[in-house]
Formats: C-alpha cells, structure tokens, sequence
C-alpha cells in the first residue's frame, strides 16, 4: 500500500475494502502527528472516547512481551466495536513484531504508530512503505530555505515588505512547527500595520525577549513541579515568539525525549547512563533536573501527559486569544501532576 499522503489517510481508513492492517505516521511535528492520529482513531472507532476501544502502548512495552502486539491485535472488544492498539515513540526495535502481525492471514484491530521523523534507512518505515498491507504517512518539517519563503510570501501578501537582517533574526527566533511559525509571524504583520516594511527592530520588539527566559528552566520547572519557577518563566516568555502554541511544543517535545528515557530505563539502563548518552544530548548542568524527572514519570504518565499537552495545542490552534490562559492551565495541571509525583516518592 506503500506511502500515502497525510490529507487522504482517515479516507484511507474509511474504505472496508482498501484499508490497511497497520498505519504508521511519522514525522519531526508532534502535535501533527498526534493530531492525525486522533482523528484516525476517531474514524476507526466512531467515538470521541478511547477508554475501551484504544489500547495505548509504547514500543519497549510491545518488544518486552513477545505476543502481547498479536493478543492486542486479535482480541475482541468486550463492549463490541472498533478497536485501535496505538503504539507512541516507536523506533526501528518495533518492526520485527509488526512484521509478524502483517504476516498473518488473521484479520484483527488497527494498530496504528505514531514515531518522529523516520530517514528512508529506518526499517520501520521500510516495512511500512512497502508492505501491502500496511500504509505509511509523512509528516515533513519544513527546510530552512521553505520556512524563509513561506514567511516571506506571508509578509507580502499582507502588503509588507522585510529587512534582510530583520528576516534573518526572524527566522533565528521562529519555530519550524508549521502552525506556530505562521501565527507568530502574523502577530509581527499585526505590530507593523501602518509600516511599509518590517525592520530588525520591530523583530527585536517582538521576538527579542526570548532570551530572557530559558525554555529549558521553563520545562524543568513544570516537570520537577516547581509551580511558583513554571509560573514566573511562563510570565517572562509570555509576550515572545515562543508564547502560546511555541511553549506547548517545546514542553511536548521533552515529553517525547523523556519518553525515549523512560523507555531505556524498562529495558534496564540506569538513570545515570541514560540522561549521560549522547543520543539524548543533556546538558551536564540539567541533569540532575532530568535524574529527578524520571524518577517521578513513567511511560505511562508520560504518555498522559502528551495528551495534555496535544490536546492544548490544538485548543490553542481553534482559540489563539486565548493563548495565555490555556498555557497557563495546561502547565499548571502538569506542575501539580509532577509536585504530588514527587510527594509519593519520598
């Protein structure tokens, strides 16, 4: 069935006759990718509740008990219905069960993975690009040469022009996440109105603070439940480029770092190696933050808390004047979330 474009994907799914085995969506957007997969499962089970229908999983879940992906594949809903076995921060380790489950002449539920962005190397994405039974889905992040272009043709089409120096700053402040590069370019177009062109200064005036607040101090916060820290980095990021749906995805994408911890740790890797590998990148000055997260998150609570943290963004997406207030409470849920965490562990 081989690769299939985001936009015809829940068609796909909704076609008896054509529709895969397995689904793999994949790609450097988060909340897109969660997104899609929202509404694959929504369309599968005809339901806006996962309770009984969706089995969330992650892939050291699936790899650590070899069967348990074709028992959730071959089971049957106690209260009747679709059912979709969603595995979240899937990697390469996950195919040799999959390929088990496509072998088979059983008919069963969806299973539907949801991974970052996979190279065309992945063995993952092998499979699923070429496999009959089973489709994959792309979600690309733009390049930095499709970004400048893009924001450039926003810029004019609002009757403005741009600075090279104001755009080359622009772009060092903007996220590469489709939605939230759009919407804080729209609010500079907003602070120039009446201009004729957008100057370094007005980036400055709008983007400049960044710096201010780390969104490493902001993140660490929330997650070691510091509330009054997450509260006073919220207040001082407020106003920049990386307000509203900037923040939501930076917490979410160390939502899907802690993840690929946590996912060692079940494996049997130490706290100590784990936030030391390379792989992870942790700055030697964090990791005791992260040592302290992982003590308090598991998978399962993580994959809790990318719920959250998905479902604010695309609030965010439908009510951008709200943008404040719904950073402010999803952060907050987490910090509490995190705080009692750490009560029980002591």
């Amino acid at each position: 069935m081989a690769v299939v474009k985001a936009a015809e994907l829940v068609g796909l799914i909704a076609n008896a006759k054509k529709a895969p085995r397995a689904v793999l969506i994949h790609g450097a957007d988060r909340s897109a990718v969660y997104d899609l997969c929202q509404r694959v499962v929504k369309k599968v089970i005809e339901s806006d509740d996962e309770t009984l229908n969706v089995s969330r999983l992650t892939e050291a879940q699936v790899t650590g008990s070899p069967g348990r992906i074709f028992e959730e594949f071959s089971s049957i809903s106690m209260f009747g219905g679709n059912r979709v076995i969603w595995i979240s921060a899937a990697g390469d380790g996950l195919a040799k069960s999959i390929e088990h489950v496509l072998a088979s002449e059983t008919d069963g539920n969806l299973i539907l993975i949801d991974a970052e962005a996979l190279t065309k190397a992945s063995r993952l994405r092998k499979l699923f690009e070429t496999h009959p039974r089973a489709a994959s889905a792309a979600l690309y992040e733009e390049s930095p040469q499709e970004l400048r272009l893009r924001l450039e043709r926003l810029i004019k089409s609002h009757g403005l022009a741009i600075d090279e120096d104001a755009l080359l700053r622009l772009l060092e402040f903007m996220s590469f996440e489709r939605a939230v590069a759009e919407s804080e370019t729209l609010k500079l177009i907003t602070y120039c109105q009446g201009q004729s062109s957008i100057s370094l200064e007005d980036v400055q005036a709008i983007c400049g603070d960044t710096s201010d607040a780390s969104m490493d101090d902001l993140v660490d916060a929330v997650f070691e439940g510091k509330l009054n820290e997450a509260d006073r980095y919220v207040m001082s990021i407020g106003a920049s480029a990386s307000a509203g749906r900037g923040t939501l995805s930076a917490v979410l994408q160390h939502i899907v770092k802690l993840q690929g911890m946590a996912a060692q740790l079940t494996q049997g890797s130490t706290i100590e190696s784990v936030v030391q590998a390379p792989r992870f990148g942790i700055f030697f000055k964090r990791r005791a933050s992260i040592s302290m997260q992982l003590r308090n998150w598991d998978i399962e609570a993580l994959l809790n808390a990318e719920e959250k943290i998905c479902d604010a963004i695309l609030q965010t997406r439908q009510h951008s004047d709200l943008d404040e207030a719904l950073v402010s409470r999803a952060l907050l849920a987490l910090g509490r979330s995190a705080r009692l965490r750490d009560a029980r562990s002591s």
